[in-house]
């Protein structure tokens, strides 16, 4: 009998599994091709090997993927410089058994060192492919010099350039011309110049999303961004513990942006057009960077900034804002605020916002009322004259990693009693415990 029931259970298994292969294999070749092409490039090879028909099936795919630390194995004994040699010869492989295929999406990382001549011929290849999306994560030992095919090319749509571990410092020609380019990643590229960044940016006339992170100085004394319509702007800067503030200007000629994020240490300037479509900037300056921005730079960037309709300010861009004497202007448009925990006298600027955003409908402290790691007191001054947001428009609350300590309650009565179309007040405490205040009625 358990014979018998053995034998019905390995038919039943056997044909689960013919009527599972027969399902992929009911599959179009442009179907599969379409799977493959959102694998790693070495894995969608390695289906070659299933059958004859897989042999070739890998070769009809758009994307190719290459990233050397698939190689890099737990228990792989080869040595670094040996399994680089492998990864090279792979790709090399692949893009000879893959020419005059289509490619859309060409992506290669790699962790090791890599010879610039190969990521060269590399790139030059995908550019006779017309390829639409470059997305290069290299580490080099020295400046590259990028195909100049490159920077001309008519069908790149997408272009991110990523040195994994140093900075990179790129020669760009003195002729760009990206016509399609719509997207563009900068991280960790430095350039010998501020005329180099401005040319190469000025040359993608309908760019709409730029990233730029830097992690350590280079020449550039002003970051030139003019771009007509561009709509996502992100500057950021890390490892601002060993570059001591990002030592140079920041220009935005970008009057069609949405969206914008300025993080690391403070700029030495920021000449900022009035941008007047913003929906959501978020400002997020590191503590213990340089805070060399003055006055006039800190208010420059807020009056540019004053039409956006939410706006997000972590701990330490409040404490900078704070300690500058910024002249804050009025942020008619603004309807969502949210701040980080207030630090040292970070507490004198609520009034200010609040009066200064006469239809600010939700306030968030998003990192509760004081920052944790330091204890200062919740120096909460009220206003003199009650906000006009008060009166009007404030109907939601959110204080995150409430404490419910008295001078807290203290701060949530005045809102209670003042609030005068408050709908809800949510408090989370440190033990993500939760506590709503909600009216149906306000007198």
């Amino acid at each position: 009998m358990r014979e018998v029931m053995g034998s019905n259970s390995r038919r039943q298994m056997l044909c689960e599994e013919e009527q599972y292969e027969d399902m992929i294999s009911n599959l179009p070749d442009s179907l599969i091709a379409q799977i493959l092409s959102c694998l790693p490039t070495k894995y969608a090879v390695a289906t070659s090997v299933l059958s004859t028909r897989w042999k070739q099936l890998w070769t009809s795919i758009t994307s190719l993927d290459f990233e050397d630390k698939l190689l890099l194995l737990p228990n792989n004994q080869t040595s670094n410089s040996m399994l680089h040699w492998i990864f090279i010869s792979f790709v090399c492989r692949v893009l000879s058994l893959h020419r005059g295929k289509c490619v859309q999406k060409f992506r290669l990382k790699c962790t090791q060192t890599c010879d610039v001549w190969y990521v060269n011929w590399w790139i030059a290849d995908m550019l006779l492919h017309d390829v639409r999306e470059l997305d290069l994560s290299v580490h080099v030992e020295h400046s590259i010099l990028l195909p100049q095919e490159l920077f001309t090319c008519r069908t790149l749509v997408v272009l991110k350039l990523d040195d994994i571990y140093d900075v990179t410092v790129m020669d760009v020609p003195t002729s760009v011309s990206l016509p399609n380019l719509k997207i563009l990643h900068l991280v960790g590229i430095g350039f010998v110049d501020d005329d180099s960044i401005s040319r190469f940016i000025f040359g993608c006339p309908v760019l709409e999303e730029l990233r730029m992170t830097r992690y350590v100085r280079d020449n550039v004394r002003v970051v030139n961004v003019v771009a007509p319509v561009l709509t996502s702007l992100i500057i950021s800067e890390c490892l601002a513990e060993y570059t001591h503030g990002l030592e140079c200007k920041i220009v935005l000629d970008t009057p069609e942006l949405l969206y914008l994020t300025i993080s690391g240490s403070p700029a030495e300037g920021y000449l900022v057009g009035n941008l007047c479509h913003l929906i959501r900037a978020y400002i997020d300056f590191f503590e213990g960077c340089n805070d060399s921005t003055g006055s006039e730079g800190i208010t420059n960037l807020l009056s540019g900034i004053s039409g956006v309709q939410s706006l997000h300010l972590s701990n330490y861009s409040i404490e900078v804002i704070s300690s500058s004497n910024s002249l804050l202007p009025k942020f008619h448009n603004m309807t969502y605020l949210e701040l980080g925990a207030m630090p040292n006298d970070g507490w004198k600027l609520l009034p200010e916002l609040l009066e200064n955003s006469p239809h600010l409908g939700t306030l968030v402290f998003e990192k509760g009322l004081r920052d944790k790691n330091w204890y200062y007191p919740l120096d909460w001054n009220p206003p003199q004259n009650v906000p006009s947001c008060l009166i009007s428009h404030l109907k939601v609350i959110e204080i995150r990693f409430f404490e419910g300590e008295k001078e807290e309650w203290e701060m949530v009565q005045y809102f209670l009693c003042n609030a005068k179309v408050l709908e809800k007040v949510h408090k989370r405490y440190s033990n993500e415990r939760d506590c709503t205040i909600q009216f149906t009625q306000r007198h």
